[in-house]
């Protein structure tokens, strides 16, 4: 049996100008996320430097990415009641471009 492929949320959200504090989600997300196996690779915080090289990109947007051990450990998570019933706290004040998950191919 081969061992499950590890698995990546890729979120994306809009940061405007003088948006709320997030510090309420992250108290309660992090917990459960790092529970799962997660493990924050990218932060997509307000001041975070890339380069925008092609397609399309929505201004005020940023980027954030966690690993997960495998597509089953990022699902549960996801769709557990402890996560859904925060989510808000994150949603309601950074209002989300884009969320996917995405598993690795090798």
């Amino acid at each position: 049996m081969s061992e499950p492929k590890a698995a990546y949320l890729v979120a994306s959200s809009f940061m405007p100008k003088d948006h709320g504090s997030i510090d309420a989600y992250g108290e309660k997300a992090v917990p459960l996320f790092e529970a799962a196996g997660g493990e924050c690779i990218i932060f997509g915080g307000p001041d975070q430097p890339f380069e925008h090289l092609e397609g399309v990109w929505n201004t005020n947007a940023q980027l954030t990415l966690f690993r997960f051990p495998s597509m089953e450990a990022l699902m549960t998570l996801w769709n557990s009641p402890e996560y859904q019933a925060i989510k808000h706290l994150r949603t309601d004040v950074i209002p989300p471009n884009f969320t996917i998950a995405v598993e690795s191919s090798i």
